[in-house]
């Protein structure tokens, strides 16, 4: 049991550190803006787009290959490369420097989600899965809070590039603590051969929640990036400010996610997700439509938050739908799926506002619209085609593991 949270605490830090450092973009994007020639919001979705496209193929090469390896020891490696990705970030001299650099970056991003997620999956089984998926999303959620907020609080008083230095010390800090942590409790691959047919099956397996997946990570993309300038060009607040109530918002979803277990074992682990999507849905059309920026503020605290219980949903239904030696292959692939979606859907916001949008309030609302209507399809989708799945109703019992 004590090795067991060992290695819960030592995924959980990679995750608040791996995704804090790629938060440090969206964060700060309306100062970025400023620095590098005042790019407009077609610009936003491709700097967006673009990172998130890379992350998502190197994760389907790194998830095929965690399957054979020990993922306390090959899940370090990524951490290592996104901090000294981060530092290289600091030395952007235009646009165009700093989408390159930063989509190198990710290629150190691409580790956490196929291999930390799977390395859960091969350490815990069920009540345990759902607890321990919770609590992990729950600390990524918290990284991303951190790198949004102090991204946009440290680029308005010191300058942009220091929220990328500080989170490159931070994730080089984290691989000597996760060492440690993890020191003495390995987690041998299954030694099994694998052919093609069964990394189809790995599709095959996971099929039913490809589209929620990549659903919620095109809203949760367009939230991240185009909240801080809805809140500035629409409604006026400084930009420190804006990442700030951003950051607010997944502190949300962070809570939210320790309730995970609870909730899902008292309406069922479908419904609850079922549920998120309708609530995230017209979160994000309150955003786009209404001019009060408090009542977009306050739903987005709230029913916005739903968003992040669609994760531990998720991540435990792909879990338990994947054979325990092909994990690694079957979160690089759904993780691709959702940062594929999310690249889309952040770029098409991107050219829907820029196309649409006749001035900087309208650009920065329709982002919010389209989010919105996603939302409401995954809810649709989950409706209509409900997958047969044993587990359904399924879940842990508890929110969170002990420490």
């Amino acid at each position: 049991m004590v090795g067991e949270r060992r290695i819960l605490m030592a995924n959980s830090i990679y995750h608040l550190t791996n995704d804090g450092a790629v938060a440090a973009l969206a964060g700060q994007v309306i100062v970025l803006q400023a620095v590098f020639g005042g790019f407009g919001p077609a610009e936003v979705g491709l700097l967006g787009g673009t990172t998130l496209v890379v992350t998502a193929i190197f994760q389907i090469l790194f998830g095929i290959m965690s399957d054979r390896r020990d993922p306390s020891r090959f899940l370090p490696i990524g951490i290592v490369i996104l901090g000294f990705g981060s530092f290289a970030a600091s030395l952007s001299w235009n646009f165009w420097s700093l989408l390159f650099l930063v989509a190198l970056s990710r290629i150190g991003a691409s580790f956490y989600h196929p291999v930390g997620i799977s390395w859960i999956g091969r350490e815990f089984e069920g009540p345990a899965l759902d607890r321990s998926m919770g609590f992990q999303s729950a600390f990524g959620d918290a990284g991303v809070i951190l790198g949004i907020a102090s991204s946009a609080i440290l680029a308005v008083a010191f300058g942009w590039q220091w929220p990328f230095l500080l989170w490159g010390g931070i994730n080089l800090a984290a691989v000597a603590v996760g060492l440690s942590l993890s020191r003495g409790r390995p987690s041998p691959p299954h030694l099994a051969s694998r052919s093609v047919s069964d990394y189809v099956g790995v599709l095959r397996d996971v099929r039913h929640w490809l589209l929620p997946l990549a659903l919620v990570g095109a809203v949760f993309n367009i939230v991240a990036f185009f909240g801080p300038l809805l809140l500035n060009s629409k409604f006026g607040l400084p930009a420190n400010v804006a990442g700030v109530a951003v950051a607010l918002w997944i502190l949300a979803g962070t809570v939210a996610t320790f309730f995970f277990g609870r909730l899902s074992a008292r309406f069922g682990r479908h419904r609850t997700l079922v549920a998120s999507f309708a609530a995230l849905g017209v979160a994000t059309l309150v955003g786009g439509t209404i001019g009060n920026v408090w009542i977009v503020l306050v739903v987005m605290w709230t029913l916005g938050s739903a968003l992040f219980l669609t994760y531990p949903a998720l991540f435990s239904f792909v879990s338990e739908s994947s054979h325990r030696r092909l994990q690694g292959a079957a979160f690089g692939l759904v993780f691709g799926f959702q940062l594929v979606g999310g690249a889309i859907g952040v770029y098409l916001a991107g050219v829907l506002a820029n196309a649409f949008g006749s001035d900087a309030a309208t650009q920065a609302s329709i982002p919010f619209l389209f989010a919105g209507s996603l939302g409401l399809a995954g809810f649709i989708a989950l409706l209509a085609a409900r997958p047969r799945v044993a587990n359904a109703r399924k879940a842990g019992p508890s929110p969170i593991p002990p420490l």
